[in-house]
């Protein structure tokens, strides 16, 4: 049953035995014989250290409840990946902003200077 399982899990996965003993650091030839149904009773940190290296739960192989750790991860980066893109958005416009208020500053410097080396016309006249 837990072969059958761990079988399922690597196979949604697109793991080879390999791989799957390189990310695990479990034997491969224990990993074959785990996967090929040989081994009755593979210890519990076996099976967890194969587990673990597929991002799979243990609960999930057991039946205790259903595979939604994907579906999560799936619609985590949905949200990850529409949050950066707002940013992004808002970011541009933080831009735009900053530059029109330099230019409406730069206007208004302008004017003031404008104004105070012509006293005979605007705000500041010298009478």
């Amino acid at each position: 049953m837990i072969s059958n399982q761990l079988k399922l899990l690597k196979e949604r996965r697109k793991l080879t035995n390999q791989q799957l003993s390189d990310l695990s650091g479990v034997p491969i030839g224990t990993i074959n014989r785990i996967m090929a149904g040989q081994t009755d009773n593979p210890s519990f940190q076996t099976v967890c250290d194969i587990v673990m290296a597929m991002d799979g739960s243990l609960d999930e192989l057991v039946g205790i409840k259903e595979e939604t750790h994907q579906e999560k991860k799936t619609a985590n980066k949905e949200i990850i990946h529409l949050y950066e893109s707002m940013l992004a958005n808002k970011e541009k416009w933080m831009h735009r902003l900053f530059i029109c208020c330099c230019i409406l500053m730069a206007v208004l410097i302008g004017i003031v200077i404008f104004d105070l080396t012509n006293p005979q016309i605007g705000f500041f006249q010298g009478r």
